[in-house]
């Protein structure tokens, strides 16, 4: 009895846990639902490529920060120790001649020669400043080379953000496009199976022949093999998305496939804004300012460098023949310093010839850049009207396929009809759901490559907010 009690507790007690274990495995990989723009704010905080990019930005306005004192003046202080040895022997003559001259036989109390030999140590300390007043230009090209590395580290960033967000938009739609046909696949199974038992009854009915039993058959293992397929596309689109949001847990898209109805813009206002906002252009144009600055440090080697400078002594020690140095060393020094190279190891003239070619270099590629850019958008533009035009005509094309495969349906249970006809007919509809389904993909994708090349793609969610054509999605 009581050992009947303690099973019946153990048991109790571990259905319990298995249950909990169960429930609380589910909650966990349940799937995370966020909209576009969930995802979107996620990949910004999650895209290592975005934060690598934010970083290399820091370090550019860093970089240029250091460079705000270069027209202030510098102030330093040295100090310093030093020992010394000194023997000379000191011609005196021309000093006794001088006294001799000025009072009456006091050559004859300057002797005519004096030996100097002593050791001694002697300290140093000093403040020392020093002002470049004129460089040439080098320092403001300095400067403004630096503001340009900024502009170009911010026109990367950007690139980088608009790749990752096109990346994001094809993956997360093309998540929704893999569980559409996923869908339309399971229907397309659901459908052949019941066409299979319809077919395997009529045969042992002796209404069709075997051969029509076979078609039914061969149809249903292509389906399950399809469906297995659209079920390894779904599961790779799912890890595509949770990698690249660095999420543990599947993500559950919240927004559909869509189309929009209306009409676009004139191509020629994605042309322009492509022209002035595309971030590969930015770079480029970055890149030149930066060529500009590098010819004006290279002209500035042929002008002058005027330096201002100025010393004070900190330690005025009073000299001696035991320490005789301090006499030779001045309390303060000011003075300007005027510089013209007039031959260096350098080819001057070469150099400035290097930093021009460096800016039609720059030149070739902007326009380069520019020619293929509006090619992109035209082609991106025509590729969205495609779409959209493709999608509106499948309409009618999935409702003349659904019409045909009630047709042959009733006619081979009438017998009027082969098993061949009613597999053709399932199979249209699916093709034309299939393609409805990829021209909507299509849209998104063709959309999401217009608004990159024409400098919009922030904006892209507002196209998704306002899309009046949606697909739905089986849930699941």
């Amino acid at each position: 009895m009581y050992k009947n009690k303690w099973h019946s507790r153990w048991l109790y007690r571990t259905l319990f846990s298995l249950h909990f274990i169960t429930v609380s495995s589910s909650f966990a990989h349940a799937d995370e639902a966020l909209s576009y723009e969930q995802a979107r704010q996620r990949l910004y905080t999650q895209s290592d490529a975005i934060q690598a990019a934010n970083y290399q930005v820091s370090s550019e306005k860093d970089q240029r920060h250091s460079l705000d004192a270069l027209n202030m003046p510098t102030l330093n202080i040295t100090a310093g120790f030093q020992a010394y040895s000194l023997q000379r022997d000191l011609n005196i003559e021309p000093l006794q001649q001088a006294a001799g001259q000025v009072f009456s036989g006091a050559e004859q109390l300057i002797p005519s020669s004096v030996n100097l030999d002593f050791n001694g140590s002697n300290r140093t300390a000093a403040i020392t400043s020093s002002w470049l007043l004129y460089t040439g230009g080098s320092t403001r090209a300095a400067q403004r080379f630096a503001d340009a590395g900024i502009a170009l580290a911010e026109a990367e960033r950007t690139g980088t953000i608009e790749h990752q967000e096109k990346t994001l938009a094809r993956v997360y739609f093309g998540k929704l496009l893999a569980k559409n046909i996923l869908s339309i696949r399971e229907d397309v199974l659901k459908g052949v199976e019941n066409h299979l038992h319809q077919a395997v009854r009529f045969e042992k009915e002796g209404v069709i022949a075997k051969v029509e039993r076979l078609h039914a058959q061969v149809a249903y293992d292509e389906a399950r093999r399809n469906l297995e397929q659209a079920h390894a596309d779904f599961k790779i689109a799912d890890a595509t998305l949770r990698r690249l949001l660095r999420s543990e847990q599947s993500i559950k898209p919240l927004n559909k496939l869509f189309v929009i109805s209306r009409p676009l813009a004139p191509l020629k206002e994605y042309l322009k804004k492509g022209l002035n906002n595309h971030s590969q252009l930015a770079q480029i144009r970055a890149k030149k300012k930066q060529a500009e600055q590098g010819k004006l440090t290279e002209e500035a080697r042929w002008k002058p460098t005027v330096v201002a400078y100025g010393s004070y002594n900190l330690l005025q020690e009073d000299a001696g023949l035991s320490n005789p140095l301090p006499l030779l060393e001045p309390d303060w020094v000011v003075g300007i310093n005027i510089s013209y190279p007039l031959f260096d190891h350098y080819d001057r003239k070469r150099l400035v010839s290097a930093a021009q070619n460096k800016i039609e270099r720059v030149s070739s590629l902007e326009r380069e850049i520019k020619v293929g850019l509006n090619t992109y958008i035209e082609k991106s533009y025509r590729s969205v009207q495609r779409a959209h035009d493709q999608f509106m005509l499948l309409e009618s094309s999935i409702e003349l396929a659904k019409e045909a495969l009630k047709l042959r349906e009733r006619m081979f249970q009438e017998g009027l009809g082969t098993s061949l006809d009613v597999v053709d007919a399932r199979l249209a509809v699916a093709r034309a759901k299939t393609e409805r389904v990829s021209a909507a993909y299509g849209f998104v994708v063709s959309l999401v490559d217009l608004l990159e090349a024409s400098g919009q793609l922030a904006h892209f969610n507002d196209y998704v907010v306002q899309a009046d054509v949606k697909l739905p999605t089986k849930e699941g």
